[in-house]
């Protein structure tokens, strides 16, 4: 019917124009069946405007241009005699009705904010108060039915119903069948007969079948993106075993319904199943690698970054791994827009040989221009620029200005954009490169004042100021004061990572201690008051390493309470057993239940740490260790004589785009010098949410296999004189700052008889949810842990909250 409208006007105008002829003028245009089409936009699309000429040609060509506006769904031009050289222009439309609102039905698994947002995040936008046009409604529909895919409801269907919601107005409605999440069932291979389909199915990294060991996971759901992937890593797998020629064809998806007559698509139960074609080809042997293009390195220290070997297999990987090797070469130099080309020549002489030829372009040497910083408002320049150990006018050396970059991201109080390299601006002219790099101001001082309560420590308040960029010079300034009921601590710290300048470091610490736990849920009761300072000065060594020597010295007093008898023979485990005295004279003194032990420790330590995490409080990546040795007394003074080795690594491994695989082993031990004996309170405890999670603080001491401690003459249960941890944590990124961690610990102290007695190795397990949050300089943590073996004083599982890391 609208063709044959549109059709009709073209005739009547073309009459029309034969009729009048030229130098008709329009005396008035008159529009008929518009609300929202006025005269303007007649004027607009058709060209006609009264008191203009009349043009039958220009209207008759125009026609089309209004009819493509998508603004009616009829139209019909009509021109009629007024008076001589005069006519009137009728223009009779019915407009096409506007999308007033679009909603969703059915939708329970993907809300409608999440479509929405991933219509936003495809650049697909709907629009409203726009013409109604069925194409782009199609267009929309299509649009939700693969964010559904991505999602993993891949049998999803949606229809949308289009009704009246006002004149000329209409509500789009997607009513949808969501059916459930549909997770691949079967990956098959067609083509292949040299690897088997289980060969190649471990050859994929991001699409995988359903099994008991993998139920759920993101890897189980289909999309394009994924596949684009392991495509490539298919035919590397194929090429890294010879097979050059390689074809890998496009995976037919098919969703098989175990109940094909199911009402819904959630009835229907369907499964997936891939089909990868693949066109294997020939396996080839490596022939001779050669070079060209290179004239600044000869071609003898090339060659040794490659490691094929002629005369075996064909091998991708190696071929390519030897090229990033020499572009990192080049652009470690300087040579910024180095690149390598390798081309593969079958040999005419020897068939199924292939030999490779790497062209190489060098391009021109660079170094680096003018560096400048953005977004640091508060931290100097310099304190930036010094974690550069690229200078301007060095030769531009790619490799240690990305590991600069990582340098300065470590320093955990300005962090670098995801791409940092905002401005990378090479003057071909000069031969250098300008660099602007942005970032932005995080975390730099922490000030808290709040309240809490612990198991431990009861209702304590707390005040503390922290800044990790004092004055934006990049020194670490600390006040802490914490007062309640079990403990009350004062100390000021301050350090200086760069003094005048250079990679050496000094600090100090003030301090002052008051524990009571004579009231506590603990092994020992105890009373323990330290006082003391510490000065240290450190030294930058290699990238991540620094040495350093600090001296302490600390005053401390420490009571706790006896409890067994001294009998003959006796091995009673109490609170404040010690036999009355006979006859009873009256009330016993305070000597009769409390062992007090004061001293005066004087130590030096020199350390050495290694640190290449990349972030220092919530770090994904990296590694960190130390080694340091303790040396308290001899000419230094003091009460005590010991020397206390101790070392510790911890490394922290992505493993996906999600998981972080994390680990921490640390050792130590303490050995009096001569007859002299070791502090009570400086033998090792563990316990808590610092070392092993399902045990309370400090309550793991040496134990026999039967489960009783080992007592000092007053009855004092001992610490030990060396200790072992091990702690193991599964960490899944969720959303945000939000981590879940599935951890195992194990450790335990020993006392000086039983040695590394290893069956005596004390385990729990758990999970933690820890949190992230800017305001804090370490994540919230919430941490239940079980103890597989208890024994009869401890509990099964322990809950515990926590502000602070394991390791």
């Amino acid at each position: 019917m609208r063709v044959l409208t549109f059709v009709f006007a073209l005739v009547l105008l073309a009459a029309s124009a034969a009729a009048q002829g030229a130098g008709l003028i329009v005396e008035d245009v008159k529009i008929v069946g518009g609300t929202t089409i006025n005269a303007d936009t007649v004027e607009y699309y058709l060209g006609i405007a009264k008191g203009d000429p009349y043009d039958a040609d220009a209207v008759v060509r125009n026609f089309h241009r209004f009819w493509d506006s998508g603004l009616v769904e009829d139209l019909k031009v009509e021109a009629e005699d007024i008076t001589p050289g005069k006519v009137r222009v009728i223009v009779t439309v019915r407009e096409r009705p506007k999308v007033s609102e679009f909603a969703f039905e059915g939708n329970s698994k993907v809300s409608t904010s999440t479509i929405k947002e991933k219509l936003d995040t495809a650049n697909v936008t709907m629009k409203r108060n726009v013409p109604l046009r069925s194409s782009e409604i199609q267009r929309l529909r299509q649009a939700v039915i693969e964010v559904y895919a991505k999602e993993g409801y891949a049998a999803a269907t949606v229809d949308a119903v289009v009704s009246e919601s006002g004149p000329n107005q209409r509500k789009v409605t997607f009513r949808i069948d969501e059916g459930t999440k549909i997770r691949i069932g079967k990956v098959k291979f067609v083509g292949n007969k040299v690897f088997s389909d289980r060969r190649l199915r471990g050859a994929l990294k991001k699409v995988k079948e359903k099994s008991l060991l993998r139920p759920f996971g993101k890897k189980l759901i289909w999309s394009q993106e994924s596949w684009g992937e392991d495509s490539e890593n298919l035919k590397k797998f194929y090429m890294n075993h010879g097979y050059k020629d390689i074809m890998v064809g496009e995976p037919r998806v098919d969703l098989i319904a175990r109940n094909p007559a199911g009402k819904t698509q959630k009835d229907k139960k369907f499964r997936m199943e891939i089909t990868i074609p693949v066109q294997e080809g020939k396996s080839f042997i490596m022939g001779s690698l050669s070079l060209k293009g290179n004239t600044v390195l000869p071609d003898a220290p090339l060659r040794k970054l490659y490691y094929v070997k002629p005369g075996k297999t064909y091998n991708y990987s190696a071929v390519d791994n030897g090229n990033e090797s020499v572009k990192n070469l080049y652009h470690a130099r300087g040579y910024i827009y180095a690149y390598t080309n390798p081309t593969l020549v079958e040999s005419k002489e020897k068939p199924g040989v292939v030999d490779v030829v790497v062209s190489i372009y060098e391009g021109d040497r660079f170094r680096l221009g003018r560096l400048e910083f953005s977004g640091n408002s508060k931290t100097q320049d310099k304190v930036l620029r010094r974690e550069f150990r690229l200078a301007e006018g060095d030769w531009m050396d790619m490799p240690l200005f990305k590991r600069s970059v990582f340098k300065v991201n470590q320093l955990g109080y300005f962090k670098l954009k995801e791409d940092p390299i905002q401005e990378f601006k090479p003057d071909d002219e000069k031969k250098v490169v300008n660099v602007i790099l942005r970032g932005d101001e995080v975390g730099r001082t922490e000030i808290q004042f709040g309240a809490g309560y612990s198991e431990i420590d009861h209702l304590f308040l707390q005040f503390s100021f922290n800044t990790r960029n004092f004055l934006g010079r990049g020194e670490t300034l600390g006040l802490s004061m914490v007062t309640g009921k079990i403990a009350n601590s004062y100390s000021i710290s301050f350090s200086e990572p760069y003094f005048r300048d250079k990679r050496e470091m000094i600090g100090g610490s003030i301090y002052k201690t008051n524990q009571d736990y004579t009231t506590a849920v603990t092994t020992q009761p105890f009373t323990q008051n330290r006082k003391g300072f510490s000065a240290v000065w450190g030294h930058g060594v290699g990238y991540f390493g620094n040495f350093a020597l600090s001296y302490g010295r600390e005053d401390v007093f420490y009571q706790a309470a006896t409890q067994r008898t001294f009998l003959p023979g006796t091995n009673a485990v109490g609170n404040h057993q010690r036999p009355l005295p006979t006859p009873y004279n009256g009330i016993l003194p305070e000597t009769q239940y409390y062992y007090t032990y004061t001293g005066l420790t004087s130590a030096l330590t020199p350390s050495y740490a290694y640190d290449s995490r990349d972030d220092p409080f919530d770090p994904n990546q990296g590694l960190t260790y130390f080694a340091r040795l303790k040396l308290a007394g001899g000419p230094l003074g003091g009460d005590f004589h010991y020397r206390r080795p101790e070392a510790g690594i911890s490394i922290y491994h992505p493993w996906g785009r999600r998981v972080i695989l994390a680990g921490n082993f640390e050792i130590g031990m303490i050995r009096p010098i001569g007859a002299n004996q070791i502090a009570i309170y400086d033998r090792y405890r563990l316990g808590g949410e610092r070392s092993l999670r399902a045990f309370d603080y400090y309550s793991v001491l040496p134990r026999k296999a039967d489960g009783t401690y080992f007592y000092d003459v007053n009855g004092i249960a001992l610490g030990g004189d060396r200790y072992l941890q091990l702690n193991l944590e599964y960490q899944i990124k969720l959303v945000g700052p939000l981590k879940f961690i599935l951890f195992v610990d194990a450790g335990n102290t020993w006392f000086e008889t039983q040695g590394w007695e290893l069956s005596l190795m004390r385990y729990s397990y758990g999970g933690e949810m820890r949190i992230f949050l800017p305001i804090f300089q370490a994540p919230l943590r919430f941490i239940y842990g079980i103890n597989p073996k208890p024994f009869s004083d401890e509990k099964k599982s322990l809950f515990t909250f926590s502000i602070g890391t394991t390791f």
